[in-house]
Protein backbone atom coordinates (compact mmCIF):
# COMPACT_ATOMS: atom_id res chain seq x y z
CA UNK A 1 0.00 0.00 0.00
CA UNK A 2 1.15 3.49 -0.80
CA UNK A 3 1.54 5.84 2.09
CA UNK A 4 -0.93 8.68 1.87
CA UNK A 5 0.65 12.09 1.85
CA UNK A 6 -0.41 14.34 4.72
CA UNK A 7 -2.86 17.08 3.85
CA UNK A 8 -1.47 20.59 4.10
CA UNK A 9 -2.88 22.61 6.98
CA UNK A 10 -5.64 25.06 6.09
CA UNK A 11 -4.54 28.66 5.98
CA UNK A 12 -6.19 30.88 8.51
CA UNK A 13 -8.34 33.67 7.24
CA UNK A 14 -7.05 37.15 7.68
CA UNK A 15 -8.85 39.68 9.80
CA UNK A 16 -9.65 41.78 6.76
CA UNK A 17 -11.27 38.91 4.89
CA UNK A 18 -13.26 37.84 7.96
CA UNK A 19 -14.52 41.38 8.42
CA UNK A 20 -15.48 41.55 4.77
CA UNK A 21 -17.42 38.28 4.98
CA UNK A 22 -19.21 39.22 8.20
CA UNK A 23 -19.90 42.81 7.22
CA UNK A 24 -23.69 43.28 6.91
CA UNK A 25 -25.08 44.69 3.72
CA UNK A 26 -26.52 48.16 3.62
CA UNK A 27 -29.89 48.67 1.96
CA UNK A 28 -28.27 51.05 -0.49
CA UNK A 29 -25.35 48.78 -1.35
CA UNK A 30 -25.39 46.60 -4.47
CA UNK A 31 -24.87 42.92 -3.83
CA UNK A 32 -21.43 41.64 -4.75
CA UNK A 33 -20.89 38.23 -6.41
CA UNK A 34 -19.55 35.57 -4.07
CA UNK A 35 -16.06 34.37 -4.84
CA UNK A 36 -15.75 30.79 -6.09
CA UNK A 37 -14.26 28.10 -3.92
CA UNK A 38 -10.50 27.92 -4.28
CA UNK A 39 -9.90 31.59 -4.91
CA UNK A 40 -7.84 33.61 -2.49
CA UNK A 41 -9.47 35.30 0.48
CA UNK A 42 -8.73 38.71 -1.00
CA UNK A 43 -11.15 37.95 -3.85
CA UNK A 44 -14.00 38.20 -1.34
CA UNK A 45 -13.16 41.73 -0.38
CA UNK A 46 -15.78 44.25 -1.40
CA UNK A 47 -14.59 47.15 -3.49
CA UNK A 48 -14.78 50.39 -1.49
CA UNK A 49 -16.44 52.29 -4.35
CA UNK A 50 -18.51 49.93 -6.53
CA UNK A 51 -20.25 51.35 -9.57
CA UNK A 52 -23.58 49.83 -10.49
CA UNK A 53 -23.67 48.82 -14.14
CA UNK A 54 -26.16 47.57 -16.67
CA UNK A 55 -24.35 45.08 -18.87
CA UNK A 56 -27.17 45.08 -21.41
CA UNK A 57 -27.02 48.77 -22.33
CA UNK A 58 -23.68 50.32 -23.29
CA UNK A 59 -20.37 49.84 -21.50
CA UNK A 60 -19.23 53.34 -22.46
CA UNK A 61 -22.05 54.94 -20.46
CA UNK A 62 -21.33 52.88 -17.34
CA UNK A 63 -17.56 53.14 -17.34
CA UNK A 64 -16.44 55.67 -14.69
CA UNK A 65 -14.55 58.29 -16.66
CA UNK A 66 -13.02 59.88 -13.58
CA UNK A 67 -10.09 61.59 -15.33
CA UNK A 68 -12.36 62.99 -18.04
CA UNK A 69 -14.81 64.20 -15.39
CA UNK A 70 -11.97 65.84 -13.46
CA UNK A 71 -10.81 67.74 -16.53
CA UNK A 72 -14.39 68.71 -17.39
CA UNK A 73 -15.04 70.13 -13.91
CA UNK A 74 -11.79 72.10 -13.97
CA UNK A 75 -12.65 73.49 -17.41
CA UNK A 76 -16.14 74.45 -16.23
CA UNK A 77 -14.73 76.31 -13.24
CA UNK A 78 -12.24 78.15 -15.47
CA UNK A 79 -15.04 79.11 -17.86
CA UNK A 80 -17.06 80.33 -14.90
CA UNK A 81 -14.17 82.53 -13.81
CA UNK A 82 -13.86 83.85 -17.35
CA UNK A 83 -17.51 84.66 -18.09
CA UNK A 84 -19.32 84.99 -14.73
CA UNK A 85 -16.78 86.64 -12.43
CA UNK A 86 -15.86 90.31 -12.63
CA UNK A 87 -13.73 92.33 -10.19
CA UNK A 88 -16.39 95.06 -10.15
CA UNK A 89 -19.14 92.74 -8.86
CA UNK A 90 -20.64 93.50 -5.46
CA UNK A 91 -20.42 91.20 -2.46
CA UNK A 92 -23.88 89.66 -2.96
CA UNK A 93 -23.17 88.73 -6.59
CA UNK A 94 -19.77 87.30 -5.67
CA UNK A 95 -21.30 85.14 -2.95
CA UNK A 96 -24.04 83.87 -5.28
CA UNK A 97 -21.54 82.88 -7.99
CA UNK A 98 -19.22 81.30 -5.42
CA UNK A 99 -22.00 79.23 -3.84
CA UNK A 100 -23.18 78.08 -7.26
CA UNK A 101 -19.64 77.01 -8.18
CA UNK A 102 -19.23 75.21 -4.84
CA UNK A 103 -22.54 73.39 -5.35
CA UNK A 104 -21.50 72.40 -8.87
CA UNK A 105 -18.21 71.03 -7.57
CA UNK A 106 -19.77 68.96 -4.81
CA UNK A 107 -22.55 67.60 -7.02
CA UNK A 108 -19.95 66.60 -9.61
CA UNK A 109 -17.89 64.87 -6.95
CA UNK A 110 -20.98 63.15 -5.55
CA UNK A 111 -22.12 61.93 -8.96
CA UNK A 112 -18.76 60.18 -9.30
CA UNK A 113 -17.86 58.94 -5.83
CA UNK A 114 -20.88 58.74 -3.53
CA UNK A 115 -22.37 55.26 -2.95
CA UNK A 116 -24.96 53.91 -5.35
CA UNK A 117 -28.58 53.48 -4.39
CA UNK A 118 -30.79 50.53 -5.34
CA UNK A 119 -32.09 52.46 -8.37
CA UNK A 120 -30.11 52.24 -11.61
CA UNK A 121 -32.38 54.03 -14.08
CA UNK A 122 -31.88 56.31 -15.91
CA UNK A 123 -28.30 56.12 -14.61
CA UNK A 124 -26.79 55.51 -11.14
CA UNK A 125 -24.93 58.82 -11.41
CA UNK A 126 -28.30 60.64 -11.40
CA UNK A 127 -29.19 59.21 -7.99
CA UNK A 128 -25.69 59.87 -6.68
CA UNK A 129 -26.13 63.51 -7.73
CA UNK A 130 -29.53 63.61 -5.96
CA UNK A 131 -27.85 62.27 -2.83
CA UNK A 132 -25.20 64.99 -3.14
CA UNK A 133 -27.92 67.68 -3.25
CA UNK A 134 -29.53 66.10 -0.18
CA UNK A 135 -26.22 66.23 1.69
CA UNK A 136 -25.80 69.90 0.77
CA UNK A 137 -29.33 70.56 2.08
CA UNK A 138 -28.64 69.03 5.49
CA UNK A 139 -25.37 70.99 5.67
CA UNK A 140 -27.35 74.17 4.91
CA UNK A 141 -29.94 73.31 7.58
CA UNK A 142 -27.16 72.73 10.12
CA UNK A 143 -25.69 76.13 9.29
CA UNK A 144 -29.09 77.85 9.58
CA UNK A 145 -29.72 76.25 12.98
CA UNK A 146 -26.93 78.41 14.40
CA UNK A 147 -28.28 81.66 12.92
CA UNK A 148 -30.97 83.88 14.37
CA UNK A 149 -34.21 84.59 12.52
CA UNK A 150 -33.17 88.12 11.53
CA UNK A 151 -29.93 86.90 9.95
CA UNK A 152 -31.76 84.18 8.03
CA UNK A 153 -34.27 86.65 6.65
CA UNK A 154 -31.48 89.01 5.67
CA UNK A 155 -29.73 86.21 3.77
CA UNK A 156 -32.98 85.29 2.03
CA UNK A 157 -33.44 88.95 1.14
CA UNK A 158 -30.11 88.87 -0.67
CA UNK A 159 -31.39 85.92 -2.72
CA UNK A 160 -34.78 87.46 -3.41
CA UNK A 161 -35.71 90.95 -2.08
CA UNK A 162 -39.41 90.05 -2.36
CA UNK A 163 -38.99 87.68 0.58
CA UNK A 164 -38.50 90.65 2.90
CA UNK A 165 -42.10 91.71 2.37
CA UNK A 166 -44.77 90.10 4.59
CA UNK A 167 -47.13 87.79 2.76
CA UNK A 168 -50.59 87.14 4.22
CA UNK A 169 -51.77 83.55 4.42
CA UNK A 170 -54.78 82.76 2.31
CA UNK A 171 -57.83 81.47 4.21
CA UNK A 172 -60.03 79.13 2.21
CA UNK A 173 -62.94 79.15 4.70
CA UNK A 174 -63.83 82.83 4.34
CA UNK A 175 -66.95 81.96 2.34
CA UNK A 176 -68.15 78.34 2.48
CA UNK A 177 -71.22 78.78 0.32
CA UNK A 178 -71.28 76.52 -2.71
CA UNK A 179 -74.05 78.45 -4.47
CA UNK A 180 -75.48 81.97 -4.40
CA UNK A 181 -78.00 83.77 -6.56
CA UNK A 182 -75.37 86.28 -7.60
CA UNK A 183 -72.69 83.69 -8.30
CA UNK A 184 -73.90 80.09 -8.89
CA UNK A 185 -70.29 78.86 -9.03
CA UNK A 186 -68.86 80.63 -6.01
CA UNK A 187 -67.08 77.46 -4.85
CA UNK A 188 -64.85 77.63 -7.94
CA UNK A 189 -62.98 80.52 -6.30
CA UNK A 190 -61.05 77.93 -4.29
CA UNK A 191 -59.68 76.37 -7.46
CA UNK A 192 -56.09 77.46 -8.08
CA UNK A 193 -52.83 76.04 -9.37
CA UNK A 194 -52.34 74.27 -6.07
CA UNK A 195 -55.19 71.88 -6.98
CA UNK A 196 -53.21 70.49 -9.94
CA UNK A 197 -50.03 70.27 -7.89
CA UNK A 198 -52.02 68.53 -5.16
CA UNK A 199 -53.28 65.84 -7.55
CA UNK A 200 -49.86 65.33 -9.16
CA UNK A 201 -48.38 64.98 -5.69
CA UNK A 202 -50.59 61.98 -5.01
CA UNK A 203 -49.65 60.44 -8.34
CA UNK A 204 -46.04 60.60 -7.18
CA UNK A 205 -46.97 59.26 -3.72
CA UNK A 206 -48.73 56.28 -5.31
CA UNK A 207 -45.69 55.54 -7.48
CA UNK A 208 -43.37 55.79 -4.48
CA UNK A 209 -45.44 53.92 -1.88
CA UNK A 210 -46.79 51.32 -4.39
CA UNK A 211 -49.74 50.51 -2.11
CA UNK A 212 -53.17 52.14 -2.11
CA UNK A 213 -53.62 51.57 1.64
CA UNK A 214 -50.51 53.58 2.50
CA UNK A 215 -51.51 56.41 0.16
CA UNK A 216 -55.03 56.43 1.62
CA UNK A 217 -53.59 56.69 5.13
CA UNK A 218 -51.55 59.70 4.02
CA UNK A 219 -54.58 61.26 2.30
CA UNK A 220 -56.97 60.97 5.25
CA UNK A 221 -54.29 61.57 7.84
CA UNK A 222 -53.21 64.87 6.38
CA UNK A 223 -56.80 66.14 6.33
CA UNK A 224 -56.95 65.40 10.05
CA UNK A 225 -53.66 67.23 10.54
CA UNK A 226 -55.07 70.25 8.71
CA UNK A 227 -57.97 70.34 11.17
CA UNK A 228 -55.54 69.84 14.05
CA UNK A 229 -53.26 72.76 13.19
CA UNK A 230 -55.71 75.17 11.59
CA UNK A 231 -55.58 77.36 14.71
CA UNK A 232 -51.95 78.29 13.88
CA UNK A 233 -51.95 77.99 10.07
CA UNK A 234 -54.77 80.04 8.50
CA UNK A 235 -54.58 78.33 5.09
CA UNK A 236 -55.46 75.03 6.79
CA UNK A 237 -58.96 76.40 7.47
CA UNK A 238 -61.10 74.94 4.73
CA UNK A 239 -64.80 74.35 4.15
CA UNK A 240 -66.26 70.88 4.54
CA UNK A 241 -66.61 70.42 0.79
CA UNK A 242 -63.04 71.63 0.30
CA UNK A 243 -61.78 68.91 2.68
CA UNK A 244 -63.97 66.06 1.52
CA UNK A 245 -64.78 66.80 -2.13
CA UNK A 246 -61.87 68.79 -3.54
CA UNK A 247 -59.08 67.31 -1.43
CA UNK A 248 -60.07 63.72 -0.63
CA UNK A 249 -62.29 62.77 -3.58
CA UNK A 250 -60.93 64.88 -6.46
CA UNK A 251 -57.24 65.51 -5.81
CA UNK A 252 -56.18 62.69 -3.48
CA UNK A 253 -58.34 59.90 -4.89
CA UNK A 254 -57.95 61.05 -8.49
CA UNK A 255 -54.16 61.26 -8.19
CA UNK A 256 -54.00 57.93 -6.38
CA UNK A 257 -56.09 56.16 -9.02
CA UNK A 258 -53.92 57.56 -11.80
CA UNK A 259 -50.80 56.45 -9.95
CA UNK A 260 -52.26 52.97 -9.38
CA UNK A 261 -53.08 52.73 -13.11
CA UNK A 262 -49.44 53.49 -13.90
CA UNK A 263 -48.35 50.92 -11.33
CA UNK A 264 -50.58 48.31 -12.97
CA UNK A 265 -48.95 49.01 -16.33
CA UNK A 266 -45.48 48.70 -14.82
CA UNK A 267 -46.42 45.46 -13.06
CA UNK A 268 -47.88 43.86 -16.18
CA UNK A 269 -44.93 44.82 -18.38
CA UNK A 270 -42.45 42.15 -19.46
CA UNK A 271 -38.93 43.30 -18.55
CA UNK A 272 -36.51 41.81 -21.05
CA UNK A 273 -33.66 44.10 -22.03
CA UNK A 274 -31.43 43.82 -25.07
CA UNK A 275 -27.99 45.39 -25.32
CA UNK A 276 -27.87 48.56 -27.37
CA UNK A 277 -25.19 47.16 -29.69
CA UNK A 278 -27.45 44.23 -30.61
CA UNK A 279 -30.31 46.44 -31.82
CA UNK A 280 -30.35 47.29 -35.52
CA UNK A 281 -31.54 50.56 -36.94
CA UNK A 282 -31.64 54.07 -35.59
CA UNK A 283 -35.31 53.80 -34.60
CA UNK A 284 -34.74 50.71 -32.46
CA UNK A 285 -31.72 52.25 -30.76
CA UNK A 286 -33.68 55.45 -30.08
CA UNK A 287 -36.53 53.46 -28.51
CA UNK A 288 -34.02 51.58 -26.34
CA UNK A 289 -32.51 54.88 -25.15
CA UNK A 290 -35.96 56.27 -24.28
CA UNK A 291 -36.86 53.13 -22.32
CA UNK A 292 -33.79 53.81 -20.20
CA UNK A 293 -36.04 56.28 -18.34
CA UNK A 294 -38.41 53.45 -17.35
CA UNK A 295 -37.73 50.99 -14.50
CA UNK A 296 -35.33 48.15 -15.17
CA UNK A 297 -37.55 45.87 -13.08
CA UNK A 298 -40.58 46.42 -10.91
CA UNK A 299 -41.61 45.12 -7.51
CA UNK A 300 -44.88 45.78 -5.67
CA UNK A 301 -44.31 46.64 -2.03
CA UNK A 302 -46.01 44.42 0.53
CA UNK A 303 -45.89 46.45 3.71
CA UNK A 304 -47.69 43.84 5.91
CA UNK A 305 -48.07 46.32 8.74
CA UNK A 306 -49.90 43.95 11.09
CA UNK A 307 -47.51 40.99 10.90
CA UNK A 308 -45.55 41.96 14.01
CA UNK A 309 -45.11 44.89 16.37
CA UNK A 310 -41.70 45.71 14.89
CA UNK A 311 -43.11 45.79 11.36
CA UNK A 312 -46.06 47.90 12.52
CA UNK A 313 -43.80 50.48 14.16
CA UNK A 314 -41.60 50.61 11.06
CA UNK A 315 -44.61 51.34 8.83
CA UNK A 316 -45.92 53.93 11.29
CA UNK A 317 -42.46 55.54 11.27
CA UNK A 318 -42.53 55.85 7.47
CA UNK A 319 -46.00 57.43 7.59
CA UNK A 320 -44.80 59.80 10.32
CA UNK A 321 -41.90 60.93 8.11
CA UNK A 322 -44.33 61.58 5.26
CA UNK A 323 -46.55 63.68 7.53
CA UNK A 324 -43.55 65.58 8.92
CA UNK A 325 -42.42 66.43 5.39
CA UNK A 326 -45.90 67.75 4.51
CA UNK A 327 -46.23 69.81 7.70
CA UNK A 328 -42.71 71.22 7.44
CA UNK A 329 -43.55 72.61 4.01
CA UNK A 330 -46.37 74.76 5.40
CA UNK A 331 -44.72 75.76 8.67
CA UNK A 332 -41.45 76.81 6.99
CA UNK A 333 -43.46 78.71 4.39
CA UNK A 334 -45.21 80.57 7.22
CA UNK A 335 -42.02 81.39 9.14
CA UNK A 336 -40.14 82.50 6.01
CA UNK A 337 -43.00 84.14 4.11
CA UNK A 338 -43.11 82.56 0.67
CA UNK A 339 -45.84 81.76 -1.79
CA UNK A 340 -46.43 78.14 -2.77
CA UNK A 341 -45.06 78.95 -6.23
CA UNK A 342 -41.75 80.35 -5.02
CA UNK A 343 -38.70 78.54 -6.50
CA UNK A 344 -37.36 77.72 -3.03
CA UNK A 345 -40.64 75.99 -2.06
CA UNK A 346 -40.85 74.13 -5.37
CA UNK A 347 -37.18 73.17 -5.21
CA UNK A 348 -37.59 71.73 -1.72
CA UNK A 349 -40.61 69.65 -2.81
CA UNK A 350 -38.73 68.40 -5.87
CA UNK A 351 -35.72 67.46 -3.74
CA UNK A 352 -37.79 65.45 -1.27
CA UNK A 353 -39.67 63.72 -4.08
CA UNK A 354 -36.38 62.66 -5.70
CA UNK A 355 -34.88 61.64 -2.35
CA UNK A 356 -37.99 59.61 -1.47
CA UNK A 357 -37.70 57.38 -4.55
CA UNK A 358 -34.41 55.66 -3.63
CA UNK A 359 -34.83 56.40 0.08
CA UNK A 360 -38.11 54.53 0.47
CA UNK A 361 -36.73 51.67 -1.64
CA UNK A 362 -33.85 51.40 0.81
CA UNK A 363 -36.24 51.55 3.78
CA UNK A 364 -38.31 48.74 2.30
CA UNK A 365 -35.22 46.63 1.64
CA UNK A 366 -34.07 47.19 5.23
CA UNK A 367 -37.49 46.11 6.54
CA UNK A 368 -37.97 43.11 4.28
CA UNK A 369 -34.52 41.64 3.63
CA UNK A 370 -33.00 39.90 6.68
CA UNK A 371 -29.52 40.18 5.14
CA UNK A 372 -29.69 43.98 5.27
CA UNK A 373 -28.68 45.17 8.73
CA UNK A 374 -28.64 48.95 8.22
CA UNK A 375 -30.53 51.49 6.18
CA UNK A 376 -29.03 52.90 2.99
CA UNK A 377 -27.29 56.24 2.66
CA UNK A 378 -30.16 58.02 0.92
CA UNK A 379 -32.66 56.84 3.53
CA UNK A 380 -30.34 58.02 6.30
CA UNK A 381 -29.84 61.45 4.72
CA UNK A 382 -33.61 61.80 4.17
CA UNK A 383 -34.41 61.02 7.80
CA UNK A 384 -31.69 63.31 9.10
CA UNK A 385 -32.86 66.15 6.84
CA UNK A 386 -36.47 65.93 8.05
CA UNK A 387 -35.31 65.88 11.67
CA UNK A 388 -33.13 68.96 11.08
CA UNK A 389 -36.06 70.74 9.42
CA UNK A 390 -38.24 70.02 12.45
CA UNK A 391 -35.57 71.28 14.87
CA UNK A 392 -35.21 74.44 12.78
CA UNK A 393 -38.98 75.05 12.90
CA UNK A 394 -39.12 74.59 16.68
CA UNK A 395 -36.17 76.96 17.14
CA UNK A 396 -37.74 79.62 14.91
CA UNK A 397 -41.08 79.17 16.73
CA UNK A 398 -39.53 80.36 19.98
CA UNK A 399 -37.33 83.05 18.43
CA UNK A 400 -40.05 84.59 16.28
CA UNK A 401 -42.98 83.85 18.63
CA UNK A 402 -44.75 81.82 15.95
CA UNK A 403 -47.57 79.33 16.54
CA UNK A 404 -48.25 80.50 20.10
CA UNK A 405 -52.01 79.96 20.00
CA UNK A 406 -53.18 77.17 22.31
CA UNK A 407 -54.79 74.13 20.73
CA UNK A 408 -58.58 74.22 21.29
CA UNK A 409 -60.05 71.72 23.71
CA UNK A 410 -62.25 70.13 21.04
CA UNK A 411 -59.00 69.20 19.23
CA UNK A 412 -56.65 68.44 22.12
CA UNK A 413 -58.97 66.24 24.19
CA UNK A 414 -60.06 63.91 21.35
CA UNK A 415 -56.41 63.53 20.36
CA UNK A 416 -55.49 62.56 23.92
CA UNK A 417 -58.29 60.00 24.07
CA UNK A 418 -57.42 58.62 20.61
CA UNK A 419 -53.75 58.18 21.44
CA UNK A 420 -54.57 56.45 24.73
CA UNK A 421 -57.02 54.05 23.07
CA UNK A 422 -54.60 53.41 20.21
CA UNK A 423 -51.80 52.56 22.64
CA UNK A 424 -54.05 50.11 24.51
CA UNK A 425 -55.10 48.50 21.21
CA UNK A 426 -51.48 48.15 20.09
CA UNK A 427 -50.44 46.47 23.33
CA UNK A 428 -53.39 44.07 23.28
CA UNK A 429 -53.23 43.33 19.55
CA UNK A 430 -49.53 42.46 19.47
CA UNK A 431 -49.13 41.34 23.08
CA UNK A 432 -52.29 39.35 23.79
CA UNK A 433 -53.35 37.96 20.42
CA UNK A 434 -51.28 35.22 18.84
CA UNK A 435 -50.13 35.41 15.23
CA UNK A 436 -52.72 32.76 14.29
CA UNK A 437 -55.53 34.81 15.87
CA UNK A 438 -54.40 37.95 14.06
CA UNK A 439 -54.27 36.16 10.72
CA UNK A 440 -57.67 34.49 11.25
CA UNK A 441 -59.31 37.86 12.07
CA UNK A 442 -62.09 36.23 14.03
CA UNK A 443 -62.97 35.36 17.59
CA UNK A 444 -64.34 37.21 20.59
CA UNK A 445 -60.92 38.31 21.82
CA UNK A 446 -60.03 39.70 18.40
CA UNK A 447 -63.25 41.71 18.26
CA UNK A 448 -62.86 43.02 21.81
CA UNK A 449 -59.30 44.09 21.10
CA UNK A 450 -60.32 45.97 17.97
CA UNK A 451 -62.95 47.90 19.93
CA UNK A 452 -60.11 50.06 21.22
CA UNK A 453 -58.95 50.69 17.63
CA UNK A 454 -62.43 51.70 16.52
CA UNK A 455 -62.76 53.87 19.62
CA UNK A 456 -59.59 55.73 18.63
CA UNK A 457 -60.92 56.13 15.08
CA UNK A 458 -64.20 57.49 16.45
CA UNK A 459 -62.30 60.12 18.48
CA UNK A 460 -60.43 61.21 15.34
CA UNK A 461 -63.69 61.42 13.40
CA UNK A 462 -65.26 63.48 16.21
CA UNK A 463 -62.42 66.03 16.27
CA UNK A 464 -62.58 66.28 12.48
CA UNK A 465 -66.32 67.06 12.52
CA UNK A 466 -66.02 69.48 15.44
CA UNK A 467 -63.03 71.19 13.85
CA UNK A 468 -64.69 72.01 10.53
CA UNK A 469 -64.85 75.84 10.47
CA UNK A 470 -68.26 75.98 8.81
CA UNK A 471 -70.15 72.98 10.23
CA UNK A 472 -68.69 72.67 13.76
CA UNK A 473 -70.67 69.48 14.36
CA UNK A 474 -71.21 69.05 18.12
CA UNK A 475 -68.54 71.59 19.06
CA UNK A 476 -70.62 73.76 21.39
CA UNK A 477 -72.08 70.74 23.22
CA UNK A 478 -68.63 69.21 23.67
CA UNK A 479 -67.15 72.47 25.00
CA UNK A 480 -70.06 72.87 27.42
CA UNK A 481 -69.55 69.35 28.79
CA UNK A 482 -65.77 69.54 29.24
CA UNK A 483 -65.63 73.17 30.43
CA UNK A 484 -65.65 72.30 34.19
CA UNK A 485 -62.80 69.81 33.74
CA UNK A 486 -60.74 71.51 31.04
CA UNK A 487 -58.22 73.19 33.36
CA UNK A 488 -57.59 69.95 35.27
CA UNK A 489 -57.08 67.86 32.15
CA UNK A 490 -55.04 70.47 30.23
CA UNK A 491 -53.14 71.50 33.36
CA UNK A 492 -49.99 72.59 31.45
CA UNK A 493 -51.83 75.59 30.01
CA UNK A 494 -52.28 77.28 33.38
Amino acid sequence: MKASSPKPPKAKKGAASEAAEKRPLSSGEPRQPTARKGRSADAKLVSPSPWARELDFDDLIYTPHTVFALLTMVMAILLGLRYYYYPTMDVVANVKVGLAAAAFTFIGFGALHLPDSLLVRPHPAVWRAVLAVGIMYIVLLTFLLFQDLGTIRQMLGYCDPALLEPMPEREYAADCRMYTDEDPFVFLKNFDSFIIAHALGYVVKALIMRDWRMVTCISLGFEVLEITFQHILPNFRECWWDHLILDVLVCNTGGTLLGLALLRQLKAKQYHWIALREIRGVKGKAQRVLTQFSPRSFEIYHWDAFVSLKRFLQVVGILALMFVQELNCFTMKAILPMSHTHPIVLGRLLLWALMAMPGLREYYEFMSNPAVKRIGTTAWVTTFGLVLESIFIVKMRYEGQYFQEAMPSYIALPWMAALALFLVWMLLYFGLLSKRQREARRGVLYLLTNLFFFGAAFCILALFLMGLPDLQVGRSEFERIVAPYEQRILFWRS
